[in-house]
């Protein structure tokens, strides 16, 4: 075992080896070879490391065209995958029903939800697949559950405005803090059902419990409020940009944008369009976020969200 490996890696790896699912260990695994620092003494830990990988992704494509795939997991689709957390009664699947075109069994009584259900939400020019979960803190599906939120880009926790709203998050965050998934994972509070809270003692509870931890926004589905508010801080705190590219001497394609992370650079766009590009790239030209329109940039410019390139190639 290579020296100098730093403590997030152990506990990484216990979760990995106590993992049940497949779709949890791929998981974990991506997030077990992030931790290791890139030096000449990690070398064969991130080879053997990521032949791991390969061979687990290797198995859940064939259980999925054998029909054995894992049906407590959700294939990501669209711009990021959003998962919706909350206890039972906290109006996830109306949330889910408002905001996307799936249509999720709505019920006053507790658990309705008790497998995945993904639907699409549109913002702007993209789409991002919003999940609903069974409610946190029922040992028959936690295990999954929890795997497919380690696996997801962010998570809102969905809380009921009308019964104690402070300490409905305070026991989700304690039970998420267990799993190990925070800190470190992005999320935003739902104060949802605003409408059952006209005076906002509930909503104010809330902020003044979490306003220096986590962004708080409040919505009703009912009364359709809140609603465009949530869809921008989905995008903001997703963790991705936008980028749009033009060939030389023609028009930018608005149409389609390619998704990418924060922090992205030219050269990763260049490797998203075609291997060839990454070889052949010469230099950029950017509309945006450059000093002026057109400026030539090199392959390690960071890009900015809509940001328009226009890569040169030998």
């Amino acid at each position: 075992m290579p020296a100098n490996l730093p403590p997030e890696y152990f506990e990484v790896e216990k979760r990995f080896r106590e993992a049940q699912s497949i779709q949890e260990k791929i998981a974990l695994l991506e997030e077990l070879i992030s931790t290791v620092p890139k030096h000449k003494g990690t070398d064969k830990l991130r080879a053997e490391l990521r032949r791991r990988l390969s061979k687990l992704r290797q198995e859940s494509e064939k259980r999925k065209k054998s029909g054995r795939g894992d049906l407590y997991s959700v294939e990501k689709e669209g711009a990021a995958q959003i998962v919706l957390v909350g206890l039972p009664n906290s109006g996830k699947s109306s949330l889910l029903a408002t905001l996307t075109n799936a249509r999720p069994v709505i019920a006053s009584y507790p658990m309705s939800t008790v497998m995945p259900m993904p639907g699409m939400m549109p913002f702007e020019d993209i789409q991002f697949q919003i999940v609903d979960l069974p409610p946190i803190g029922n040992s028959s599906t936690d295990g999954w559950v929890s795997s497919i939120i380690r696996g997801s880009n962010l998570m809102l926790v969905v809380i009921d405005l009308s019964d104690a709203p402070e300490i409905q998050a305070e026991l989700i965050l304690e039970q998420l803090q267990k799993w190990k998934i925070i800190p470190g994972k992005p999320l935003i509070l739902v104060a949802n059902k605003a409408d059952l809270d006209p005076e906002e003692g509930g909503l104010k509870a809330l902020r003044e419990a979490f306003k220096d931890r986590y962004p708080v926004v409040s919505v009703s589905t009912t009364k359709k409020t809140g609603l465009e508010e949530l869809k921008r801080m989905v995008f903001e705190h997703s963790g991705i940009i936008r980028v749009y590219t033009k060939e030389p001497g023609n028009k930018p394609d608005l149409t389609v944008p390619f998704i990418l992370p924060k922090g992205a650079t030219v050269l990763d766009l260049a490797s998203l369009i075609h291997k060839d590009f990454v070889r052949n790239l010469k230099y950029a030209c950017i509309w945006g976020s450059s000093k002026f329109p057109g400026q030539r940039v090199q392959k390690d410019y960071p890009l900015q969200d809509r940001d328009i390139v226009e890569l040169h190639v030998r």
